[in-house]
């Protein structure tokens, strides 16, 4: 596909909860010719950017949510994935993990916290994502 200049529109978001109570947004753009998505994520607790920047991802990969999931807390991150990709990730305890992307787009996660999930953006856009402990832990 050859270059060109994006004309970027807002599509929506996906919210990202824990137990009911929002801890995230990331906002979902796409541009109107290509239909390339672009995200910008906002969580609780952290200053807005100055401007919003439109961080790509490789052609070859899909934008996605990474959650880390703690008892009282979840943090999320918007990411590029692909199967085979290495994911480095340090939790806000400082544990760092290292993953690989399965062929289902998924990280291999404990059942006990952290718990660590990944979530396609272009199938959440508009939902929400509920990624608190208790619903990843009820049977």
């Amino acid at each position: 596909m050859s270059q060109h200049e994006h004309e970027i529109v807002f599509i929506g978001m996906v919210n990202v909860n824990r137990d009911n109570y929002l801890q995230g947004v990331v906002d979902v753009w796409r541009c109107r010719s290509c239909k390339k998505l672009f995200c910008d994520d906002k969580r609780y607790d952290e200053p807005l950017k100055a401007s919003v920047g439109f961080e790509t991802v490789p052609e070859d990969e899909d934008w996605a949510i990474l959650t880390c999931t703690m008892p009282k807390e979840v943090f999320m991150m918007s990411l590029g994935v692909k199967p085979g990709k290495t994911i480095e990730h340090t939790c806000k305890t400082g544990e760092k993990h290292t993953f690989v992307v399965g062929s289902d787009l998924q990280v291999d996660s404990s059942v006990k916290p952290p718990i660590h999930r990944i979530y396609l953006v272009k199938d959440n856009i508009n939902k929400v994502i509920e990624a608190g402990i208790y619903k990843l832990t009820m049977k």
